[in-house]
Protein backbone atom coordinates (compact mmCIF):
# COMPACT_ATOMS: atom_id res chain seq x y z
CA UNK A 1 0.00 0.00 0.00
CA UNK A 2 1.53 3.66 -0.56
CA UNK A 3 0.78 6.49 1.32
CA UNK A 4 1.83 10.34 0.62
CA UNK A 5 3.85 10.04 3.67
CA UNK A 6 7.19 11.49 4.58
CA UNK A 7 9.04 11.78 7.09
CA UNK A 8 12.83 13.63 8.69
CA UNK A 9 14.01 13.74 11.32
CA UNK A 10 14.94 17.50 12.51
CA UNK A 11 18.04 17.82 14.16
CA UNK A 12 16.46 20.35 16.95
CA UNK A 13 18.72 22.01 19.75
CA UNK A 14 18.00 21.76 23.07
CA UNK A 15 15.87 18.24 22.69
CA UNK A 16 16.46 14.48 23.31
CA UNK A 17 15.28 14.13 20.05
CA UNK A 18 12.41 15.40 17.03
CA UNK A 19 10.58 13.99 14.20
CA UNK A 20 9.01 15.44 11.34
CA UNK A 21 5.81 13.34 10.34
CA UNK A 22 3.64 14.21 6.97
CA UNK A 23 0.14 12.80 5.71
CA UNK A 24 0.20 14.93 2.11
CA UNK A 25 -0.36 18.68 3.52
CA UNK A 26 -1.04 17.33 6.93
CA UNK A 27 2.10 17.57 9.19
CA UNK A 28 3.74 17.58 12.29
CA UNK A 29 6.77 18.15 14.54
CA UNK A 30 7.25 16.50 17.49
CA UNK A 31 10.32 16.68 20.03
CA UNK A 32 10.71 14.35 22.80
CA UNK A 33 13.61 15.76 25.85
CA UNK A 34 14.01 13.24 28.96
CA UNK A 35 14.34 11.88 31.27
CA UNK A 36 14.73 15.05 32.90
CA UNK A 37 14.47 15.90 36.41
CA UNK A 38 10.89 16.58 37.66
CA UNK A 39 9.30 18.78 39.88
CA UNK A 40 8.64 17.69 43.37
CA UNK A 41 4.90 18.72 42.37
CA UNK A 42 4.95 16.73 39.41
CA UNK A 43 7.32 13.39 39.99
CA UNK A 44 5.99 10.16 40.62
CA UNK A 45 7.89 7.87 42.95
CA UNK A 46 7.65 4.54 41.12
CA UNK A 47 7.19 5.75 37.27
CA UNK A 48 8.35 8.37 34.73
CA UNK A 49 5.66 11.34 34.15
CA UNK A 50 4.72 12.64 30.53
CA UNK A 51 4.09 16.02 29.60
CA UNK A 52 2.52 16.93 26.52
CA UNK A 53 2.24 20.08 25.20
CA UNK A 54 0.37 20.94 21.78
CA UNK A 55 0.85 24.29 19.78
CA UNK A 56 -1.47 24.84 16.75
CA UNK A 57 0.05 26.70 13.55
CA UNK A 58 -0.88 29.71 14.22
CA UNK A 59 -2.02 31.84 17.81
CA UNK A 60 -1.49 30.32 21.09
CA UNK A 61 -2.69 26.81 22.54
CA UNK A 62 -6.61 26.42 23.74
CA UNK A 63 -8.83 24.22 25.01
CA UNK A 64 -8.84 21.98 21.75
CA UNK A 65 -4.83 22.07 22.18
CA UNK A 66 -4.96 20.64 26.29
CA UNK A 67 -7.39 17.73 25.35
CA UNK A 68 -5.52 16.42 22.45
CA UNK A 69 -2.50 16.87 24.74
CA UNK A 70 -4.05 15.04 26.76
CA UNK A 71 -5.45 12.49 24.39
CA UNK A 72 -1.37 12.19 22.89
CA UNK A 73 -0.27 11.62 26.76
CA UNK A 74 -2.65 8.91 27.33
CA UNK A 75 -1.66 6.69 24.07
CA UNK A 76 2.73 7.47 24.89
CA UNK A 77 2.09 6.07 28.68
CA UNK A 78 0.87 2.91 26.75
CA UNK A 79 4.00 2.83 24.75
CA UNK A 80 6.73 3.78 27.23
CA UNK A 81 7.72 1.57 30.11
CA UNK A 82 7.76 4.25 32.32
CA UNK A 83 9.06 2.12 35.83
CA UNK A 84 12.83 2.63 34.30
CA UNK A 85 12.82 6.11 35.30
CA UNK A 86 10.46 6.76 38.37
CA UNK A 87 10.48 10.36 39.69
CA UNK A 88 11.60 12.21 36.31
CA UNK A 89 10.07 13.47 33.37
CA UNK A 90 9.27 13.08 29.99
CA UNK A 91 8.86 16.27 27.91
CA UNK A 92 7.14 15.99 24.74
CA UNK A 93 6.06 18.63 22.52
CA UNK A 94 4.01 18.46 19.31
CA UNK A 95 3.43 21.29 17.12
CA UNK A 96 1.30 21.33 14.16
CA UNK A 97 2.58 22.81 10.81
CA UNK A 98 -0.70 22.43 8.65
CA UNK A 99 -3.95 24.13 9.14
CA UNK A 100 -7.04 22.23 10.09
CA UNK A 101 -10.25 23.69 9.40
CA UNK A 102 -12.25 21.48 11.56
CA UNK A 103 -9.81 22.79 14.40
CA UNK A 104 -9.88 26.56 13.33
CA UNK A 105 -13.22 26.80 12.37
CA UNK A 106 -14.24 26.54 16.20
CA UNK A 107 -16.52 23.53 15.48
CA UNK A 108 -15.08 20.93 18.11
CA UNK A 109 -17.31 19.03 19.88
CA UNK A 110 -16.64 17.31 23.08
CA UNK A 111 -17.49 13.73 24.02
CA UNK A 112 -16.74 11.09 27.14
CA UNK A 113 -13.41 9.62 25.18
CA UNK A 114 -12.63 12.23 22.61
CA UNK A 115 -12.39 15.92 20.95
CA UNK A 116 -13.74 15.99 17.51
CA UNK A 117 -15.57 17.57 14.57
CA UNK A 118 -18.44 15.40 13.51
CA UNK A 119 -18.27 14.65 10.44
CA UNK A 120 -14.46 16.23 9.61
CA UNK A 121 -11.60 13.98 8.78
CA UNK A 122 -9.50 16.84 8.14
CA UNK A 123 -8.47 16.63 12.35
CA UNK A 124 -8.02 13.25 12.39
CA UNK A 125 -5.66 12.86 9.39
CA UNK A 126 -3.46 15.91 11.68
CA UNK A 127 -4.00 13.87 15.05
CA UNK A 128 -2.64 10.71 13.37
CA UNK A 129 0.68 12.66 11.49
CA UNK A 130 0.91 14.23 15.34
CA UNK A 131 0.61 10.68 17.18
CA UNK A 132 3.26 9.08 14.44
CA UNK A 133 5.59 12.32 14.97
CA UNK A 134 5.72 11.85 18.96
CA UNK A 135 7.03 7.70 18.10
CA UNK A 136 9.21 9.04 15.82
CA UNK A 137 10.53 11.66 17.99
CA UNK A 138 10.96 8.77 20.69
CA UNK A 139 12.97 6.29 18.52
CA UNK A 140 15.15 9.48 17.65
CA UNK A 141 16.16 10.22 21.19
CA UNK A 142 16.25 6.67 21.98
CA UNK A 143 16.48 7.48 25.84
CA UNK A 144 13.23 5.91 26.84
CA UNK A 145 12.55 2.67 26.80
CA UNK A 146 9.04 1.77 25.16
CA UNK A 147 6.90 -1.24 24.45
CA UNK A 148 6.51 -1.22 20.79
CA UNK A 149 5.89 1.64 18.15
CA UNK A 150 2.45 3.42 18.06
CA UNK A 151 1.50 4.31 14.14
CA UNK A 152 -1.59 5.99 13.46
CA UNK A 153 -3.77 6.25 10.53
CA UNK A 154 -7.59 7.88 9.80
CA UNK A 155 -10.39 6.27 8.33
CA UNK A 156 -13.69 7.69 6.76
CA UNK A 157 -16.75 5.99 5.25
CA UNK A 158 -18.62 8.91 3.13
CA UNK A 159 -22.04 6.63 3.90
CA UNK A 160 -23.30 3.35 5.50
CA UNK A 161 -23.25 2.03 2.00
CA UNK A 162 -19.52 2.03 0.96
CA UNK A 163 -16.74 0.85 2.37
CA UNK A 164 -14.72 2.24 4.98
CA UNK A 165 -11.41 3.55 3.41
CA UNK A 166 -7.81 5.46 4.46
CA UNK A 167 -8.10 8.92 4.91
CA UNK A 168 -4.42 11.17 4.29
CA UNK A 169 -6.16 14.20 2.98
CA UNK A 170 -9.34 15.44 5.12
CA UNK A 171 -11.13 17.72 1.81
CA UNK A 172 -12.43 14.92 0.41
CA UNK A 173 -14.17 13.07 3.32
CA UNK A 174 -15.46 16.38 4.45
CA UNK A 175 -18.69 15.05 4.93
CA UNK A 176 -18.02 11.73 5.88
CA UNK A 177 -21.37 9.80 8.09
CA UNK A 178 -18.44 7.85 9.47
CA UNK A 179 -14.77 9.09 10.71
CA UNK A 180 -11.92 8.78 12.95
CA UNK A 181 -8.54 8.04 14.04
CA UNK A 182 -6.65 4.79 15.24
CA UNK A 183 -3.75 4.03 16.76
CA UNK A 184 -1.90 0.74 17.16
CA UNK A 185 1.16 -0.62 19.04
CA UNK A 186 3.22 -2.55 16.63
CA UNK A 187 5.35 -5.11 18.54
CA UNK A 188 3.57 -5.12 21.86
CA UNK A 189 5.24 -8.38 23.58
CA UNK A 190 8.28 -10.13 22.21
CA UNK A 191 6.51 -13.01 25.17
CA UNK A 192 3.29 -13.04 22.97
CA UNK A 193 5.21 -12.58 19.90
CA UNK A 194 7.40 -16.09 20.75
CA UNK A 195 4.44 -17.98 21.90
CA UNK A 196 2.23 -16.95 18.91
CA UNK A 197 5.86 -18.56 16.69
CA UNK A 198 5.12 -14.77 14.64
CA UNK A 199 7.55 -14.60 11.94
CA UNK A 200 7.79 -11.99 8.98
CA UNK A 201 8.51 -8.32 8.31
CA UNK A 202 5.99 -6.60 10.52
CA UNK A 203 5.55 -7.49 14.12
CA UNK A 204 2.16 -7.87 15.56
CA UNK A 205 -0.05 -5.30 16.72
CA UNK A 206 -3.21 -4.19 18.61
CA UNK A 207 -5.64 -0.93 19.28
CA UNK A 208 -4.86 0.48 21.76
CA UNK A 209 -7.35 3.98 21.10
CA UNK A 210 -9.42 5.39 18.26
CA UNK A 211 -11.87 8.01 18.53
CA UNK A 212 -14.27 6.63 15.37
CA UNK A 213 -17.90 8.17 15.90
CA UNK A 214 -20.63 8.82 13.32
CA UNK A 215 -21.93 11.95 12.49
CA UNK A 216 -25.18 13.32 13.98
CA UNK A 217 -28.28 10.99 13.17
CA UNK A 218 -25.84 8.21 11.82
CA UNK A 219 -24.70 4.86 14.30
CA UNK A 220 -22.57 2.01 13.38
CA UNK A 221 -22.80 -1.16 14.54
CA UNK A 222 -19.82 -3.78 15.99
CA UNK A 223 -19.27 -5.16 12.52
CA UNK A 224 -18.97 -1.67 11.23
CA UNK A 225 -16.49 -0.53 13.73
CA UNK A 226 -14.66 -4.08 13.49
CA UNK A 227 -14.70 -3.52 9.70
CA UNK A 228 -12.88 0.37 9.94
CA UNK A 229 -10.59 -1.04 12.21
CA UNK A 230 -9.54 -4.13 9.73
CA UNK A 231 -8.67 -1.18 7.09
CA UNK A 232 -7.38 1.33 9.62
CA UNK A 233 -4.79 -1.62 10.62
CA UNK A 234 -3.31 -2.19 6.51
CA UNK A 235 -2.77 1.34 6.72
CA UNK A 236 -1.23 1.51 10.22
CA UNK A 237 0.99 -1.46 9.11
CA UNK A 238 1.70 0.82 5.73
CA UNK A 239 3.04 3.59 8.57
CA UNK A 240 5.20 1.11 10.51
CA UNK A 241 6.90 0.48 6.65
CA UNK A 242 7.67 3.47 6.26
CA UNK A 243 8.98 4.36 9.69
CA UNK A 244 11.42 1.51 8.99
CA UNK A 245 12.52 2.18 5.93
CA UNK A 246 13.18 6.04 6.87
CA UNK A 247 14.67 4.97 10.81
CA UNK A 248 17.24 1.83 8.94
CA UNK A 249 18.11 5.07 6.60
CA UNK A 250 18.86 7.47 9.69
CA UNK A 251 21.74 7.76 12.02
CA UNK A 252 20.54 8.12 15.75
CA UNK A 253 20.56 6.96 19.24
CA UNK A 254 17.45 4.73 18.55
CA UNK A 255 19.12 2.38 16.53
CA UNK A 256 15.60 2.36 14.24
CA UNK A 257 12.89 -0.40 14.59
CA UNK A 258 13.53 -4.42 14.52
Amino acid sequence: MSLPIHIAFDALSGVDGSARFSFGPATALASVSGPIAARPATEHPVRATIDVHVRPLSSVPGTTEKHIGTTLKGILERTCILAQHPRTLIQVVVQALSPSSSRSAGIWRTSLSHTRADGDADGDVLLAAEINACSLALLNAGSIPMRGVVCAIAVAQPTSAGPPRIVTEGGGSSNAEYTGCFAFLFGVDQTAMDDAGASGPVPPSKMIWTNYRASPGNAFSVTGLAEAEGVALEGATAVWMKMKESASASSFAGGGLS
